[in-house]
């Protein structure tokens, strides 16, 4: 039977953070979940180049952004959105923050919704509420879905304020009606629920534990649960997902599939 595979992004949330915040969909996953609060990003640890090594397998020195701005890669590495579209996916790409249409070839997306914007609780619930509609409507073989708001209000009022914490309490309120539209299709699912990047004070893009260590909860279908053992990266995403869609990883990447949390 075929299964959804859903890839859901919290821009900026720290680990810590997501304990610390009123979050109870995501406290109810986590008890069935492979998880770690440990993982870790890439540097610089910045929303763009993160998420290219998120979707693409491979670390900031193969790929070649190191800002929020894209440029082309001299040497093209497919993401997991095109790996999946080659194989016959259905994928969909869900997201409030512009330069994010490069993780994929145009062509690998079958439908793609943008709002711009990240700073209001208005977009993250515009992006959710259009990915359930969308996948209720006909349902996805790989759902990207990105909630850019608690990034902003990171910046805005800094990290582990109690407006940073409402926000991922708002993404948790988010991220349920998507986990009650999975469970409504009679469908195996499997999601991985992770951010990109932390934060410290009102930035990030450094070295420091608060920039670069990032959750990673992975839930449902082909999943075995508990924590997992140290070592897991942002670019062992790719490949763990596309085992979780049937497809080998690409050979061009960087990352693995993390064995530990996938069901024999």
């Amino acid at each position: 039977m075929d299964r959804t595979v859903v890839l859901v992004s919290v821009d900026g949330m720290r680990p810590d953070a997501l304990r610390a915040a009123k979050t109870p969909c995501l406290d109810r996953l986590r008890e069935r979940a492979a998880y770690t609060d440990r993982a870790r990003t890439v540097m610089p640890s910045v929303t763009l180049p993160c998420h290219t090594s998120m979707l693409r397998g491979v670390d900031v020195t193969r790929h070649g952004i190191t800002t929020n701005v894209f440029v082309p890669l001299a040497r093209p590495v497919p993401s997991l959105f095109d790996l999946a579209s080659r194989a016959g996916k259905r994928c969909g790409a869900f997201m409030n923050w512009g330069p994010l249409r490069d993780l994929y070839e145009p062509e690998s997306v079958e439908a793609a919704y943008f709002i711009a914007d990240s700073k209001t609780e208005a977009g993250d619930t515009s992006v959710a509420r259009s990915a359930v509609a969308h996948h209720a409507e006909r349902p996805f073989d790989f759902l990207f879905v990105y909630l850019g708001r608690t990034d902003s209000m990171g910046h805005d009022h800094g990290w582990m304020s109690a407006p940073y914490l409402d926000a991922i309490r708002h993404a948790d309120a988010c991220i349920a009606p998507l986990v009650e539209a999975l469970d409504r299709k009679q469908r195996p699912w499997t999601m991985l629920v992770q951010s990109d990047h932390g934060g410290h004070d009102r930035s990030h893009g450094t070295e420091m534990d608060e920039d670069m260590t990032i959750p990673w909860m992975l839930v449902g279908d082909g999943v075995r649960p508990g924590e997992l053992p140290d070592g897991v990266r942002i670019v062992d995403t790719a490949p763990t997902l596309a085992v979780l869609l049937g497809l080998t990883p690409a050979r061009e990447w960087d990352g693995r599939p993390v064995a530990p949390a996938l069901a024999d």
